[in-house]
């Protein structure tokens, strides 16, 4: 979870070898959920979006059918102060919320009620500094578990969660080291088929050589292939078909990959997202179509990427205003995106003809 906090004002950026980037101004709304914290995750379930707010331990549910984001139940406030990723999913009729909380070290279970109001059902605990990119498959809840730097490395945990009052962990494998001496930490999480596909950054030197993506089955919960190495400080990670893109902070670069074999993944185009006089600090990444969303944190805009050519990615807008993005979740008619911040917005960007 990057922390940065210098606004940077939003230029034009491009990929290599694409045209002029068009500026897009979009229309924008905003809600702040807390005057004091700080939005991270966003979820969505009909015309429901849901919130998660550290430091105060709230999530706000809007009702987002009207084009806005309206208020439609009271915050819940979880017994935790750091809620972070949630994921939603019906079980047995009902609708069920799971969203870790990273003070406590735990996963809680919630009834979404037709409302959009929140009560509590069940709780875990045991998971190690739980990160915010968990992923859902079927009643298994995957989730990155942040490592203890120079010490060891971090984990994937599986939570089942069948019985929504009482979820169990049912696995924990931890991540390999790219080479020895070497410590990666799970912080962001993928699925596709029966794999799971694990962003695990690293701070051991040399940082050029210690980063990772690394595949997961999510049946045995074993290993596949060896680590993929990337550039340092990797973020978030999407799949759709047989490509994952990554998006990478400090090189300020977003990655396509092909894994349609996941024990030997191969690199198909590392496309910079910086120009001679602008930067692209990449953090946010979300998939809708042929496009990519990438949100850059420290310059306050989100970037269109058209990823129909994974080996030539192109960037085709720009979309500024967005200060500290955080996360993007693509609805049918909109981007929502937190802004990580305390007091911060979670904007609704509708798109305008430029």
């Amino acid at each position: 979870m990057k922390c940065a906090r210098t606004l940077v004002a939003a230029m034009l950026l491009c990929l290599c070898g694409c045209a002029t980037p068009t500026r897009l101004i979009p229309a924008i709304t905003r809600v702040v959920p807390s005057d004091t914290g700080i939005p991270n995750s966003v979820a969505a379930l009909g015309n429901f979006e849901f919130v998660s707010i550290q430091g105060t331990g709230e999530i706000f549910t809007y009702n987002i059918a009207g084009g806005l984001q309206v208020l439609a139940a009271p915050p819940y406030t979880t017994p935790c102060k750091d809620p972070s990723g949630m994921v939603l999913t019906t079980i047995a009729d009902n609708t069920v919320m799971a969203v870790v909380c990273y003070d406590t070290a735990s996963l809680l279970t919630l009834a979404v009620h037709p409302d959009g109001s929140l009560s509590p059902l069940g709780s875990v605990a045991g998971l190690a500094q739980p990160y915010p990119g968990i992923v859902l498959d079927g009643t298994d809840v995957f989730v990155p578990l942040f490592g203890t730097s120079a010490v060891a490395n971090g984990a994937v945990a599986r939570v089942s969660i069948a019985a929504p009052a009482q979820p169990v962990i049912t696995g924990v494998t931890s991540v390999a080291s790219p080479a020895p001496g070497l410590y990666v930490d799970p912080s962001y999480l993928a699925i596709a088929g029966h794999s799971i596909y694990i962003v695990a950054g690293s701070e051991s030197l040399p940082q050029d050589e210690s980063s990772t993506i690394q595949v997961l089955d999510k049946s045995t919960m074993t290993l596949t292939g060896s680590p993929l190495l990337l550039a340092h400080s990797p973020q978030q990670i999407a799949v759709q078909g047989t490509e994952a893109f990554v998006t990478l902070y400090d090189a300020s670069q977003v990655e396509s990959i092909d894994v349609s074999d996941p024990a030997n993944l191969r690199v198909l185009e590392i496309a910079p997202l910086a120009s001679a006089n602008a930067s692209c600090h990449a953090l946010a990444l979300a998939l809708s179509g042929q496009l990519a969303y990438v949100g850059c944190y420290e310059e306050a805009i989100v970037e269109e990427v058209d990823i129909s050519n994974p080996s030539g990615l192109r960037l085709t807008q720009i979309i500024p205003g967005i200060a500290f993005p955080q996360r993007i979740l693509p609805t049918a008619s909109s981007l929502l995106v937190p802004s990580s911040l305390p007091g911060g917005n979670v904007y609704q960007v509708r798109a305008n003809a430029p």
